[in-house]
């Protein structure tokens, strides 16, 4: 099943100007432990495409959850068992790959199936409780709430990848990066808290103040505290 309904990244952007996004939905399938299925979500601007379950290449050592590795246009690609990594215990097996990328990374997380694209409001997008937040091999970064009455967990990708492949640990990145001179001061906000770690090590290595915020919420109210304390900076 191709991901024909993929739209293109000038789309994504001009949501992103409107303060909307859209999420694919999908499910790992029936719970035998809790008897749910419950529904999550993915940012559709970090999925390529969503296909039946090629032949996986399997090999030994692989990391924890890592199923092997399949073959993508001449690419290979690591996949992922969500079912394995959130620790549902399901009753049926996966039977869809979704292939998402982040930061030049591509990987495919096996789920149990897919269900549609919905487009929502930020503002309908919340920080999860802290239990829910530790659920789940601590992949849900957000919650939004449907029309139908579902509760839908967002994946924080860059999560998933940290934890499977060590992904954003090599110190290496950091090191052949030129300190700034210059007095900067940068805003900025994701609610992944690896994409905001890995933010935050590039500008300490390059010397340059930042503040983390984890949406645009904060990231507004952030930006205000700085302007106000540079207004009183001059006026001192």
């Amino acid at each position: 099943m191709a991901a024909s309904f993929i739209k293109s990244v000038d789309e994504r952007t001009q949501l992103a100007g409107a303060n909307r996004l859209e999420i694919l939905l999908f499910s790992l399938g029936k719970d035998r432990n809790s008897g749910r299925e419950e529904t999550f979500g993915v940012n559709v601007f970090k999925v390529r495409e969503v296909m039946l379950i090629p032949e996986i290449t399997r090999a030994p050592d692989m990391p924890p959850s890592v199923e092997g590795m399949v073959s993508l246009r001449g690419i290979m690609v690591p996949v992922i068992n969500l079912q394995q990594f959130c620790g549902v215990d399901a009753e049926e097996p996966p039977n869809i790959l979704v292939i998402t990328e982040y930061n030049k990374h591509v990987q495919g997380f096996l789920v149990h199936s897919v269900d549609n694209i919905q487009r929502i409001a930020w503002d309908d997008v919340k920080v999860p409780p802290p239990m829910m937040a530790q659920q789940h091999g601590g992949m849900v970064t957000a919650v939004t709430e449907l029309p139908d009455d579902r509760l839908v967990m967002i994946m924080d990708v860059e999560m998933v990848l940290a934890k499977t492949a060590g992904f954003g640990e090599d110190p290496g990145l950091f090191e052949s990066l030129n300190h700034l001179d210059d007095e900067y001061t940068v805003l900025f906000a994701d609610d992944s808290s690896v994409a905001r770690d890995q933010v935050t090590r590039t500008l300490d290595a390059m010397g340059v103040r930042h503040i983390a915020c984890q949406n645009g919420k904060e990231a507004g109210n952030g930006w205000m505290r700085s302007h106000s304390m540079r207004n009183r900076a001059g006026a001192g």
